[in-house]
């Protein structure tokens, strides 16, 4: 590669195709631990709701994210099972949300 005054070029970030993970998101500082915590609250409390937004920007389908849990989890969880919790939580960190709205640093930049 040739250098023009010993600097490479700067490089260019790649453009995902796959919106970002909830546990991406979360590693960036977009989600709190406690938007994650609240979501698997409310889909433990009301397991008949398919759709929750964590921290006002992202569109999660607990419909996808139940589907993804183990059947032998799930079909032997009761509502306060430990083992569907952290399915439930695994399931939930690998899924990809959909962006509602843009965050506030991307409407800044």
């Amino acid at each position: 590669m040739i250098t023009m005054c010993g600097l490479d070029p700067p490089l260019k970030k790649k453009k995902s195709r796959n919106p970002p993970r909830v546990l991406d998101l979360l590693l960036q500082g977009e989600l709190l631990d406690i938007d994650i915590d609240r979501a698997v609250d409310a889909h433990i409390a009301d397991p008949s709701g398919r759709s929750y937004v964590l921290h006002s920007l992202y569109l999660i389908d607990f419909g996808e994210i139940a589907a993804a849990v183990p059947d032998t989890v799930r079909l032997h969880a009761g509502t306060a099972d430990r083992k569907y919790r952290q399915a439930l939580m695994c399931a939930l960190l690998l899924h990809r949300p959909q962006c509602v709205r843009s965050s506030a640093a991307e409407q800044i930049g």
